[in-house]
C-alpha cells in the first residue's frame, strides 16, 4: 500500500520519477541490448519455469541428503535438472520490460524497507468457506490486534483461556514470524510457510543459499529460539533445505532437523498448465513482467481459467489435502519452506486480498523467508496471518530499480 502523498511538489516529482523510469525502460528496450534489457524478477521467473519439471515427481538436489515422505519413510533422493530454466535465462529478456534485477546480493538485501505503520488485522484475517468446514469449522476472526506496535511480543505462548499477545502488521500487512509464533496459544498448532531465504543467481534444484541468505535465516531463526521442537517442511531443493536448517541452527537446536520433503509444495500448485507454457501465455498478452505480471492480476482480479486454477477454492484444498491432513503428524509449530509462486497466491488469499503483492501495478513481489502463517485451534478451525522474516514482507523492485539508475531517492 502506498502512502498519500500531501505535498503538490512532491507529486509532481513523484510522477516524474515513474515517468522516467518508464521511458528509460522502453528505451533500453528497444535497443535491443540483451546484456542491459531489463528483465522480470530473475528469482521468479526461473522458479516458474523451474517448476515445470517438477510437478509430482521432484525429486532432491545434489546436497545427497536423505528426506522424509509424508507417509514417514525415508528414501534417498536423486538430483535432477530442469531444462526449462536455462530456457528462461536465454530467452526471457526480449519480450520482458520491468525493472532490472541483476543485483548483487548485497543490493539485494538493501532493498527491503522498514515498515511502522500497521493496519488492524481484521482487515485481512480470513476464515475457512464452506468447502474447508468439511473437516475445519469456520474460526472467528482472530482476536489479539494491535493497530500500534505491540507492547506484549516478548509473551511466551499463552493458554487457550488467555488472549493471545497482540500482534501488529505493517503497511503492507505482514506481520513478524516472531511476534506470531508468540501469540499462539498453547493448544494452537501454527504452520509458517515461507518463501525460501536469499539465493544464488543461477537457478536450479541445486541452487544454494548466498551468506546473506544464510544468515537471513539464521536471524530469523533467532527469533524463535524456545524449548519447543519445530517440524520442517521442504520442497526437497537445495535452497528450501538450507533454508530450513539454518533456521534450526538460528534457534540453537543442537542438531540438523530431519526434513519432511513434501511434493505439493515445490510450486505448481496453482498451475494448470506449465511453467514453460505460463510464461509463453503472458508474453502472448503483451505482459512486460511475463509470469510474475500474470499472477499478480490473476490472484487479485481473477481470470485466466484455462492457465491458472480459481484461487480460493484451490487455495483452501491446499488446507485440506496438504495442511490439515498431515497437521497431526507434525509438531505444533511448523516451517514449511517453498517458493514464491505458492506462497504469494497463499498470502493473497489468506489476508483477503489485503496484503500489498500487486506486482502489476506496483512492482511489490513476496520476499524472501515471507509468507503465511496457518494457525488451527484444536477443532481444526483455521485463522490466517500473512508473515515476513526479514524487515519487509515485499520486494519493492521499481524502487530498486529507480535507486540503481540513478533517478534519485527511492519512492514513498
Amino acid at each position: 500500500m502506498k502512502p498519500a502523498i500531501t505535498s503538490g511538489v512532491h507529486k509532481m516529482r513523484h510522477t516524474f520519477l515513474l515517468f522516467a523510469a518508464t521511458t528509460c525502460l522502453a528505451t533500453i528496450v528497444s535497443c535491443g541490448d540483451s546484456s542491459n534489457t531489463p528483465v522480470a524478477p530473475h528469482d521468479t521467473i526461473s522458479e516458474i519455469h523451474s517448476s515445470s519439471s517438477e510437478n509430482n515427481s521432484v525429486q532432491s538436489s545434489s546436497s545427497k541428503t536423505n528426506f522424509e515422505h509424508q507417509s514417514g519413510s525415508t528414501t534417498s533422493s536423486t538430483a535432477t535438472s530442469s531444462s526449462a530454466e536455462s530456457a528462461v535465462s536465454a530467452g526471457s529478456s526480449s519480450s520482458v520490460q520491468v525493472p532490472s534485477l541483476q543485483a548483487s546480493s548485497s543490493s539485494r538485501n538493501s532493498h527491503r524497507r522498514s515498515s511502522s505503520s500497521t493496519r488492524n488485522l481484521s482487515s485481512s484475517a480470513r476464515t475457512p468457506t464452506s468447502s474447508q468446514q468439511k473437516t475445519a469449522t469456520s474460526s472467528s476472526q482472530p482476536s489479539g490486534i494491535d493497530t500500534e506496535s505491540s507492547s506484549s511480543a516478548n509473551l511466551p505462548p499463552t493458554s487457550s483461556a488467555t488472549q493471545a499477545a497482540k500482534i501488529s502488521l505493517d503497511e503492507n500487512g505482514f506481520a513478524t514470524v516472531a511476534d506470531v509464533y508468540k501469540s499462539l496459544a498453547a493448544d494452537e498448532k501454527a504452520v509458517f510457510i515461507i518463501r525460501h531465504s536469499e539465493r544464488e543467481d543461477n537457478v536450479a534444484i541445486e541452487t544454494e543459499l548466498t551468506a546473506n541468505g544464510i544468515k537471513m535465516a539464521q536471524d530469523l531463526g533467532a527469533t524463535l529460539k524456545s524449548d519447543e521442537e519445530f517440524s520442517y517442511i521442504t520442497s526437497g531443493f537445495v535452497r528450501t533445505n538450507e533454508t530450513a536448517n539454518n533456521i534450526s541452527k538460528g534457534r540453537g537446536e543442537a542438531s540438523l532437523p530431519k526434513l519432511i520433503t513434501n511434493y505439493d509444495i515445490t510450486g505448481n500448485w496453482f498451475l494448470k498448465i506449465s511453467a514453460d507454457s505460463l510464461a509463453l501465455y503472458a508474453t502472448k498478452l503483451n505482459m512486460k513482467g511475463s509470469s510474475v505480471e500474470l499472477m499478480g492480476h490473476w490472484a487479485y482480479e481473477g481470470g485466466y481459467p484455462d492457465a491458472l486454477y480459481e484461487l480460493e477454492p484451490r487455495a483452501e484444498e491446499f488446507m485440506q489435502k496438504v495442511i490439515l491432513k498431515n497437521l497431526s503428524k507434525w509438531k505444533r509449530v511448523s516451517i514449511m519452506v517453498s517458493h514464491d509462486i505458492l506462497v504469494m497466491p497463499l498470502a493473497v488469499f489468506g489476508s483477503n486480498k489485503k496484503v500489498a503483492l500487486k506486482y502489476h501495478e506496483d512492482y511489490h513481489w513476496i520476499n524472501y523467508i515471507a509468507g503465511l502463517a496457518i494457525i488451527a485451534d484444536s477443532q481444526n478451525n483455521l485463522r490466517y496471518v500473512p508473515v515476513k522474516g526479514a524487515e519487509s514482507g515485499v520486494i519493492d523492485y521499481l524502487a530498486i530499480y529507480m535507486n540503481e539508475h540513478g533517478f534519485g531517492q527511492k519512492r514513498n
